[in-house]
C-alpha cells in the first residue's frame, strides 16, 4: 500500500476503519451515496464546506485529509492531539452528537450573506419600480401609438419618457432578488 494515500484513499480507509458503509456516510453528510462513491474513487472531490464536514464526520483533521503523507494511525489522531474533541465511541453516539450540533459557522454566514444580497437586490428593483410608478402618478401621460391605442399609467410613462431599459432592469432586479431569496430559503430547509 502506498504511504502517500490520496484524498480518496484516506476517505475510504477512514470510513472502513469506523465500520461505516458508503450509505451511512452519505446520510450523515446529507449527500447521495453516489457522491461518496465518486469521492472514494477519485472521480470528484468534495467542496471545501463538505470537506470540513467530512473531516468532522470521520473524526480526523482537515490536515490529515489534505496532506500528501499519511503516517498511519497517528495522522488520523492529529485532531485529538491538537485539543479538538475525540470522535464518538460508537456510531450511534456520533449520530446523536451530529444531530444536536449547531450548523457550521461558515455555512450559516454564507446563508446570511445570500439572504441579505437577495433582499437588497429585490429592494433595489422594487424601489426603482415604485419610483417610476410615483412619477407616473405625479406626471400623468396619455400616449397614443400608431395603431390608435392609448397608453396611460406606468406603462404610458415608461414609453413617453423612454425609460424602458430602466423599467426592465428594475423588474429583472426584483425577479433576481426573489429567486435568490427563494433558493437560499429552500436550500436552508432542505
Amino acid at each position: 500500500m502506498r504511504k502517500d494515500l490520496q484524498l480518496y484513499g484516506k476517505i475510504q480507509a477512514r470510513r472502513k476503519a469506523l465500520g461505516m458503509s458508503q450509505e451511512e456516510l452519505a446520510q450523515r453528510m446529507g449527500v447521495s451515496r453516489q457522491s461518496v462513491t465518486k469521492w472514494e474513487t477519485g472521480l470528484s472531490a468534495p467542496d471545501l464546506d463538505r470537506l470540513v464536514e467530512l473531516a468532522d464526520t470521520l473524526g480526523v483533521s482537515l490536515d490529515y485529509l489534505l496532506r500528501e503523507q499519511a503516517d498511519g494511525p497517528e495522522a488520523a489522531a492529529v485532531s485529538v492531539e491538537q485539543g479538538e474533541a475525540a470522535p464518538a465511541e460508537s456510531p450511534a453516539e456520533e449520530k446523536n452528537e451530529r444531530e444536536s450540533a449547531p450548523p457550521a459557522p461558515a455555512s450559516t454566514a454564507a446563508r446570511h450573506i445570500a439572504l441579505a444580497a437577495g433582499v437588497l437586490v429585490f429592494l433595489i428593483g422594487a424601489g426603482g419600480l415604485l419610483t417610476m410608478w410615483i412619477y407616473s402618478e405625479l406626471f400623468p401621460v396619455q400616449l397614443v401609438d400608431g395603431r390608435g391605442g392609448v397608453h396611460t399609467g406606468l406603462w404610458g410613462y415608461v414609453l413617453a419618457r423612454d425609460v424602458k431599459a430602466l423599467f426592465w432592469a428594475a423588474l429583472a432586479a426584483m425577479a433576481s432578488g426573489a429567486a435568490l431569496l427563494g433558493f437560499t430559503l429552500r436550500r436552508g430547509r432542505g
